[in-house]
């Protein structure tokens, strides 16, 4: 745990537990677990960890620990049966079928007897923990809109302070991951959180809009209202701040923050203010879990209010709306056609799609792309790139482009993988990288451009994913994407001792040429991996160079930039997209098609979304459940809007496993 002193405007002497790591154990509604969580009082979780100068019946802040669940809880359906919010299990328990590639497609197992893996406590990502920050502000204003501005204003430089979330390396992926897995937790993490908290509360009790977010009773003259106004307002704005209804423990938690009497003074509430939102609820996914699922260990359906926020989260990155709260606070969220209902309504919102786009731009790696301009006084990069030298805007250009094959083929004209992976629409809307796919741009609004029949199908055909910000290509790196990243295939660690630089093409040799002249000499440990797994998939898309553009030769240069010679590309492979197939390809278009038959995609694309919804890597001998509906619902003729949907119907999504 990390503990730090809140000294708020009145100096106060209030300890929070602004952040606490590494918790796996269930945490009790009234009995600490032997070596889990022990919240010291209210099983809601105030989060407010009294330390000196503060005594309350909330009690000390437990230690953080991995076992323990603090109680026996009651007796839950089984992990098969029929979850009242509507989860649903796999549709089948795993196998295989055929692909039109004639392998096997791949599928997972689902057995309703094996629990998955436990949960640790995890903090908001600084993107939802921002949102909640606009939105309670929202909440507590109104529609008083000059009001928002201000305050929103006021804790800007706070928000600011705060560090941005990073693609998380992990052992599975070095190159970073989604940024949904960042976990780190630093000091400027803290720091940041107290000075929202302060910040805000300062914001929320000036004078000119302490009315609208206490009630007129903290202005009005009269001083017998003043414990009920102080009441109201703690239960009113901590359930909003906290997303789920205070108890009264701990209600009386946050007036004695307040202070010994309940006369009406700002800087009192904005001491409350400033501790709610240090509360591990405010910062963490909190959960307790309901009733216990029967036949797994340690696995326990969600509270209404938990699922409330689980789903927000998942489809907004925000705190619940008042139709989540009040489906919540009714337990009708739990029936499964209200539940289904408000599934349908939080994607429909805008806020969906920006969801989903950060998952589509983290799973494809769009930060990857190297500035594409560094390079532009360098002479052999001068006379590679010509007419097409880069500017600043190219890269995002670039990334754009894809971002809005995705949104397209999601929602304005919502497709399946399949078209994902065979488009020949482009959706570039900067004239240079226009120029370079040979079509006009895209205006945003009218039918997507055609491009060139035949010649680029599919996602990765894009320039985003052949640039390089230098002079050749990089057929190794394109392949290990490939292989990891679209087809969730395992590669072997490189050798030690192994150039992770681009290797340096000699003369009067292609790129193909030169890689394997390095990689793929006979005896070398290199040649195991290369030859058959990552070298192939890149040397289907070689005829396009390092600034995406089609070719058919390869132009050679020699240091000054003169050119030198031209050579024909080599563009035929066996990519082995199923391990073994020896279906050869002479380039892209057959790629694609290759990738698009084995239906891996679909099984890797449900990966990587249980990755991004869960904030941890998948284990496919345990998360089967989770991960088996989700490859049937994108698949065959099923939408790639069908993640949202399908994942959050899952008996995982409603549930928590705790050691």
């Amino acid at each position: 745990m990390v503990f730090r002193p809140l000294r708020l405007g009145r100096g106060a002497g209030v300890a929070i537990a602004a952040f606490a790591v590494g918790c796996v154990g269930k945490i009790s509604d009234t009995t600490p677990g032997a070596s889990g969580i022990n919240p010291g009082g209210p099983g809601s979780g105030s989060g407010a960890a009294m330390g000196s100068g503060a005594a309350s019946s909330s009690g000390g802040a437990g230690t953080a620990g991995s076992a323990g669940k603090g109680g026996s809880g009651s007796s839950g359906q089984g992990a098969g049966g029929n979850n009242a919010s509507g989860g649903s299990g796999a549709a089948s328990s795993g196998g295989t079928s055929v692909g039109g590639n004639g392998q096997a497609v791949p599928s997972f197992a689902c057995d309703d007897g094996v629990a998955p893996p436990a949960e640790s406590l995890r903090r908001l990502t600084m993107t939802e923990y921002k949102n909640t920050i606009a939105d309670l502000v929202s909440f507590a204003l109104g529609s008083d809109a000059a009001s928002i501005k201000t305050v929103s204003t006021a804790v800007a430089s706070a928000l600011a302070s705060l560090p941005d979330d990073v693609h998380q390396a992990v052992p599975q992926d070095l190159h970073g991951s989604f940024r949904r897995l960042d976990q780190t937790l630093q000091q400027a993490h803290v720091d940041g959180a107290y000075q929202v908290g302060t910040a805000l509360g300062a914001a929320l009790t000036q004078p000119s809009v302490i009315a609208k977010v206490v009630g007129d009773c903290a202005t009005d003259s009269s001083s017998s209202n003043d414990d009920a106004c102080l009441d109201t307002f703690v239960r009113k704005f901590g359930a909003r701040a906290l997303r789920h209804p205070l108890s009264d423990d701990d209600v009386s938690f946050y007036k004695s923050v307040y202070g010994s009497t309940a006369a009406a003074d700002p800087a009192a509430y904005a001491d409350v203010i400033g501790v709610m939102l240090s509360s591990p609820d405010a910062l963490y996914f909190v959960e307790h879990g309901d009733q216990a699922v029967a036949g797994q260990q340690g696995v326990y359906e969600l509270s209404a209010y938990e699922l409330a926020s689980r789903l927000s989260y998942q489809l907004w990155q925000t705190a619940p709306d008042d139709a989540l709260l009040a489906a919540a606070g009714d337990g009708s969220l739990l029936d499964a056609s209200v539940y289904q209902a408000e599934v349908e309504r939080l994607i429909a919102d805008p806020r969906a799609k920006a969801t989903l786009a950060e998952f589509f731009a983290d799973w494809v790696k769009v930060q990857d792309l190297a500035p594409l301009d560094a390079k532009n006084q360098d002479p052999v990069f001068k006379a590679f790139a010509g007419n097409d030298l880069p500017d600043s805007s190219l890269r995002q250009a670039m990334i754009d482009d894809v971002l809005g094959l995705f949104d397209y083929h999601t929602w304005t004209k919502p497709s399946g993988v399949a078209d994902l992976l065979t488009t020949e629409l482009s959706f570039a809307k900067n004239d240079r990288l226009a120029l370079i796919y040979g079509v006009d741009a895209w205006n945003g609004q009218d039918d997507p451009p055609s491009l060139p029949a035949g010649q680029r199908p599919g996602l990765l055909t894009r320039a985003l994913f052949l640039s390089t910000g230098s002079p050749n290509t990089r057929p190794i790196m394109k392949g290990v994407f490939i292989r990891k990243a679209i087809l969730c295939d395992e590669i072997g660690d490189p050798p030690a001792g192994a150039n992770a630089m681009p290797p340096k093409l000699e003369p009067g040799m292609t790129t193909r040429e030169s890689v394997e002249a390095i990689t793929e000499m006979q005896g070398t440990v290199c040649a195991g991996c290369h030859k058959a797994q990552i070298n192939p998939l890149g040397f289907a898309t070689e005829d396009f160079d390092s600034l995406g553009r089609f070719r058919t030769e390869q132009q050679l240069f020699d240091d000054t930039g003169k050119k030198t010679g031209t050579k024909i590309v080599n563009t035929s492979s066996v990519p082995e997209v199923d391990e073994g197939d020896t279906t050869p390809v002479s380039g892209a278009p057959e790629l694609m098609t290759l990738i698009q038959q084995s239906g891996k995609v679909e099984a890797c694309l449900a990966r990587n979304f249980f990755r991004f919804t869960y904030a941890r890597w998948d284990d496919p001998t345990k998360d089967g459940c989770a991960l088996e509906p989700v490859r049937q619902a994108i698949s065959g003729n099923g939408k790639l809007q069908d993640l949202l949907t399908a994942t959050v119907l899952t008996n995982a999504f409603h549930r928590r496993a705790f050691e």
